[in-house]
């Protein structure tokens, strides 16, 4: 297959990351069906992309009737077979679960063609992993979107042990026709580029609070003097705690222990204090918090930014991909001012 003869989706999953997924599809011109599991998700999915379709056309973004149209792309359903029997890509976006993944993706090997290509929008899981649940795992791809999809340029595209060139090609083209740069990980490893840098960079940043500095002192440093766009308290907060410590999990289980979640995070994630979206993480969303620049006086940013040049290093020592990727990726994907590689040629 092409990526000129893809002309339908699925995507498994109606939360924020599928039914972003399926915007940016049906506005590329492709044809969507968004499945799931109850019909309130769905409704809610549908909710959610006529208001930020309504939001594009207020802000003079699209026309009124480049948005109908993209909404006359999308379908919903609730039966599985409905959405990947002749789907020519499937993607899947549900819960950062591998014994969930796997039960979906056995279903889907057994109703989807046997050409059809498998995405799986995992942040951190083994593309390879997963592929195990399928026929064919050559066909087998990781496409990783970040959030929000309608917004965020990256796609990191991951092969597992067995997926073909072909398959990667293919998805590599596929987030192009979408708008997106997708960025080639060579290898399947854990948290891939971007997150295998950024969270251990919010968890090095945890670790300081153990060695006397605060989160305020810390944020506005690395905010107002290192150009980040946020603090890596505030960051982790918006990325959702849960999310931090579940994937710094996964890299304690098949990194080692330097990877173990600092205790300030494990302590918030345990008490449920999870960030913006409880109210509560590192800080309280009452109010919306504020670093002031002079509070960062005193702190070395470079306390953080070798750690994060550091780790950077190591994606590429560790084959996983090369400099030019890892530069793009952090810059689209985390939204850095500079990639860790073009910090360090700055110095």
């Amino acid at each position: 297959m092409n990526p000129e003869q893809v002309e339908k989706i699925a995507v498994l999953g109606a939360g924020v990351m599928g039914h972003g997924i399926a915007q940016v599809a049906a506005l590329a011109g492709f044809n969507v069906i968004i499945r799931d599991i109850a019909q309130e998700f769905l409704d809610k999915a549908q909710q959610s992309i006529e208001r930020s379709l309504k939001r594009q056309v207020e802000r003079g973004r699209m026309t009124e009737d480049a948005a109908k149209a993209a909404l006359g792309k999308i379908s919903m359903t609730l039966d599985l077979s409905e959405a990947v029997g002749d789907a020519d890509l499937v993607v899947e976006a549900i819960p950062e679960r591998l014994d969930l993944k796997r039960k979906v993706w056995k279903e889907v090997s057994g109703k989807a063609r046997e050409d059809a290509v498998l995405a799986t929008n995992t942040s951190s899981l083994s593309i390879t992993a997963i592929a195990e649940a399928v026929s064919h795992p050559e066909r087998f791809v990781g496409m990783h979107f970040f959030n929000p999809p309608t917004v965020m340029r990256l796609v990191e595209i991951i092969p597992g042990a067995r997926t073909s060139p072909e398959t990667v090609e293919l998805a590599m083209a596929l987030a192009e026709r979408m708008g997106k740069t997708p960025v080639a990980v060579k290898r399947d490893a854990p948290g891939f580029i971007v997150n295998r840098v950024l969270i251990t960079y919010l968890n090095e940043a945890a670790k300081l609070l153990d060695a006397g500095y605060t989160k305020e002192q810390v944020d506005s440093a690395m905010q107002h003097r290192a150009g980040m766009p946020l603090g890596p308290f505030m960051l982790a907060d918006l990325i959702g705690l849960d999310i931090v410590y579940n994937i710094l999990k996964v890299f304690e289980e098949n990194l080692g222990p330097g990877y173990a979640s600092a205790k300030p995070i494990e302590k918030l994630f345990k008490e449920g204090k999870l960030g913006r979206k409880t109210g509560e993480g590192f800080y309280s969303y009452k109010e919306r918090p504020r670093v002031p620049e002079d509070v960062g006086r005193g702190f070395d940013i470079d306390l953080l930014l070798n750690p994060l040049m550091e780790e950077a290093e190591k994606v590429v020592e560790e084959g996983i991909a090369d400099r030019e990727a890892v530069d793009t990726a952090l810059k689209l994907g985390a939204n850095l001012p500079r990639g860790p590689f073009e910090m360090r040629e700055s110095r």
